[in-house]
């Protein structure tokens, strides 16, 4: 019995559950397959033109013949769509200014309401120590930019993530979570509680298959899709080398604004926000400045 010809969805939709094969690989192989759409749906023997053509690394390509068509895949496939729902490069619902930035996820699982993603987008970063500052800074500024319709995201982790989804869930806005982990996991397990309301009534999104263990590098590479799916970043506090730069500095490789709330000049959790104005950052002030940005052209 011969293999079934895999559509664009189901070809994506197999890499982040393969060995051996990353997100570069599947993203150059997709690239490809949008310039030649003649090769689809794809078959074991155009799967052999796409390889030659795109000139893998031979351990990888050997990596992605083996496993692409097996059954066990498919196995897997199926399992994991039974756990959460998946939008792939190729499906017209995954996230337009997503799907711009330079490295975008081939896969996103997710959980919740997906039509978010078309809300005015602010992504909320900074530490995960925050001082009282910060909390204070947070309850002035982000509740009447929720109340405006404006989706906050963070990255669901202790401090000013969890802060900025907990003003949304409060005042009635909408939030997005990007996590490190699988959707079937929770990091950090203090907020398994929150994860679960947001899974349900807001969005949470992963790039990892479902039982996935969150790894260092996991929080970085999450990292440049929070600055993916927003407008502008807004960096609440953050101390020199905070994993909150990491993700402005993804926002002004993608072109995305970049805001900053000002911070005491001695104060070691606002040395990297500080730093940020200096160097261009839109220091704000108050929640007007946030909507300046992100509703120039909505309000009436």
């Amino acid at each position: 019995m011969g293999v079934l010809p895999l559509t664009p969805r189901d070809f994506l939709l197999r890499f982040p559950l393969m060995t051996g094969v990353g997100r570069h690989s599947a993203l150059a192989c997709w690239r490809w397959l949008v310039d030649h759409p003649q090769l689809l749906p794809l078959t074991p023997e155009t799967l052999d033109y796409l390889l030659a053509a795109v000139n893998l690394p031979a351990k990888r390509a050997m990596a992605l013949r083996r496993q692409v068509f097996s059954a066990d895949l498919a196995r897997q496939v199926t399992t994991s769509l039974t756990q959460c729902r998946a939008v792939t490069l190729a499906d017209t619902a995954y996230p337009a200014l997503l799907k711009e930035i330079y490295e975008p996820p081939v896969v996103l699982y997710f959980q919740g309401r997906l039509d978010l993603v078309a809300r005015p987008q602010l992504a909320v970063v900074g530490s995960r120590h925050p001082t009282t500052y910060a909390f204070t800074a947070m309850r002035q500024l982000l509740p009447a930019v929720s109340r405006q319709g404006v989706c906050l995201i963070s990255g669901l982790a202790q401090g000013v993530d969890t802060l900025a989804h907990q003003v949304a869930l409060a005042h009635g806005g909408a939030t997005i979570a990007v996590v490190g982990t699988g959707l079937g996991r929770c990091y950090p397990a203090q907020n398994r509680a929150l994860m679960d309301q947001l899974s349900q009534t807001q969005l949470v999104v992963s790039e990892y298959p479902w039982d996935a263990k969150g790894a260092k590098h996991h929080f970085v590479e999450r990292n440049r899709i929070i600055a993916g799916l927003c407008q502008s970043v807004l960096v609440v506090e953050a101390a020199h080398h905070s994993g909150s730069l990491i993700t402005a500095n993804f926002a002004l490789q993608e072109n995305r604004n970049v805001l900053a709330v000002p911070g005491n000049i001695d104060g070691k959790n606002s040395v990297g926000t500080n730093e940020l104005i200096l160097a261009g950052a839109k220091p704000i002030l108050n929640s007007e400045h946030i909507m300046e940005e992100l509703l120039v052209d909505k309000r009436p």
